[in-house]
């Protein structure tokens, strides 16, 4: 039996993969946002991405809530039950150029 190590939080499940479109749909158990940083994995995956879109049915939204499935374009090619990972933002601190946010003039 394989261990993952991720540090993050679970927001669900991919339940199909569309790999004309690169597409998958996830089975969400909490709320993604477009602009979360994510990991997929599984027993044969393990990337990261950035949430760049999130569809319902063909409506394009900004969140996608418990319960729902949504449509996320990916750049490799994932499995159904691969786990989806929302990680810790990378710049925590560091607000825009030019504030005074984690440590700026």
């Amino acid at each position: 039996m394989t261990e993952f190590r991720v540090s993050g939080i679970k927001v669900g499940n991919v339940d199909e993969f569309r790999w004309r479109f690169m597409e998958a749909l996830i089975d969400l158990e909490m709320s993604l946002r477009v602009g979360d940083r994510v990991q997929f994995v599984g027993p044969e995956t393990d990337f990261e991405q950035i949430v760049e879109q999130i569809r319902v049915y063909h409506e394009k939204v900004n969140r996608g809530k418990p319960a729902q499935k949504v449509w996320v374009p990916v750049k490799e090619h994932v499995r159904p039950g691969d786990a989806v990972v929302v990680l810790p933002r990378s710049d925590a601190g560091n607000g825009p150029p030019g504030s005074t946010e984690g440590g700026g003039m």
